[in-house]
């Protein structure tokens, strides 16, 4: 009996360390962006994809994690001060790579597309399902195709705001 829960304590120990992985890859990513773009002159549109992804990332957790409970965050929960640390930045990460690559990718809008949608979502999903520093309460049928929408939804966005600032 003991031994067990020796065990059990020991894999809770390590789930806890794996959930916080996931977010050192996306900041690092991040910094890289920030780099990239500080050697390129486009610090203007990476702050603003940032912003624009920072409070559309909110606006879509205040819809997605508070109203319509499709998945919330385990390690982070909504509106707490580690969810505004780590989730907000990681939002406008996530905003600042799919506008600051995506005029760099030499295809067509829609293989563009889609392979930022592959490139994120392999980034953001395939970790996770180790880590689970968030859970879905739909299917992963809904999760994928929503992915597409998210992206797009995104750079859609940009381009209307960037002109205005």
């Amino acid at each position: 009996m003991a031994l067990s829960n020796r065990n059990r304590d020991k894999n809770r120990e390590n789930g806890e360390k794996n959930r916080g992985f996931i977010r050192w890859p996306i900041f690092a990513l991040g910094l890289i962006l920030v780099f990239f773009a500080l050697s390129k002159g486009e610090i203007r549109e990476a702050i603003i994809s940032f912003v624009i992804g920072a409070s559309g990332g909110f606006l879509l957790d205040c819809i997605g994690v508070a109203k319509l409970k499709l998945w919330f965050y385990t390690k982070q929960p909504f509106l707490s001060k580690p969810y505004f640390a780590i989730v907000i930045p990681a939002w406008g990460i996530f905003s600042m790579t799919v506008n600051l690559l995506w005029d760099k990718i030499p295809f067509p809008e829609i293989t563009t597309l889609s392979l930022l949608t592959l490139g994120l979502f392999s980034l953001h999903e395939i970790p996770n399902l180790k880590t689970e520093s968030w859970k879905y309460s739909v299917s992963m049928k809904v999760v994928v195709p929503g992915w597409l929408p998210l992206v797009w939804g995104v750079r859609m966005v940009f381009l209307f705001f960037s002109p205005l600032i």
